[in-house]
C-alpha cells in the first residue's frame, strides 16, 4: 500500500477515490515522494471520463485529457521518471464490469494503485 496525502488528509489506501458528483474538479495527491495535481472531467457527449496530470510544485503538465478506460494503466502513452511511482489502473474488484461509466466510477470501479515493476 502507498501513503497518499489527499487534500491534507493522510491515509493508507489502495486506490485514488473519485467523487463524480464534484466533476469537473481538481485535487492534489502525494504518490511516492512527489505531489501531483489531478483534474477529473466528464465528456457527456462521448460518455467518458478524462484526467489531467501535473506536478504540483512546478505546475508542469505531464498529461492532458487521458481517457479513464477500464483495465488500462493511466498515463501510459508517454511515461518517464516524472510520472507517479505506482501504476494507476481503473477496475472493479466485483469482476462483473468491463468498462468505466458515470454510474460505476467511484463506486464499483476505482483507480487502483499497483507497484511499478522494474525493467
Amino acid at each position: 500500500m502507498n501513503e497518499i496525502d489527499l487534500m491534507g488528509l493522510t491515509a493508507e489506501v489502495e486506490y485514488i477515490p473519485i467523487d463524480k458528483e464534484k466533476v469537473p474538479y481538481t485535487f492534489s495527491i502525494k504518490l511516492g515522494d512527489r505531489t501531483y495535481t489531478m483534474t477529473v472531467k466528464y465528456n457527456g457527449e462521448g460518455g467518458f471520463f478524462t484526467m489531467d496530470l501535473s506536478i504540483m510544485a512546478t505546475g508542469e503538465v505531464l498529461c492532458y485529457g487521458d481517457p479513464i478506460r477500464y483495465g488500462r494503466p493511466m498515463f501510459c502513452a508517454i511515461e518517464d521518471g516524472r510520472y507517479p511511482i505506482p501504476v494507476i489502473i481503473p477496475y472493479s474488484l466485483a469482476g462483473n464490469v468491463n468498462e468505466v461509466t458515470y454510474e460505476n466510477l467511484g463506486s464499483t470501479v476505482q483507480l487502483y494503485l499497483h507497484e511499478r515493476k522494474e525493467g
